[in-house]
């Protein structure tokens, strides 16, 4: 590639796809900024612990335990 063609390809860059890249990252910027505002406008709720019935109910369960305690604070958390 000649010098010449080389500034050619510089120049065309800039003037053609450097802004299609900037409209891109600007608008990715707005997505994000959106999302960040819409979960820190959502309220922050109170963690949900087991009760003495959940906590006997998984002790007494033949199932596993981590998946029983999982469950139990998924249900209540979400």
């Amino acid at each position: 590639m000649t010098p010449k063609q080389e500034e050619a390809l510089r120049d065309y860059l800039r003037e053609a796809v450097v802004p299609l890249i900037e409209d891109v990252l600007a608008k990715k910027l707005g997505q994000a900024m959106t999302f960040a505002k819409e979960e820190l406008a959502q309220p922050k709720r109170e963690w949900q612990g087991l009760t003495e019935d959940e906590r006997d109910t998984i002790l007494r369960s033949e199932s596993s335990i981590f998946d029983m305690t999982e469950a139990i604070l998924k249900a209540k958390n979400t």
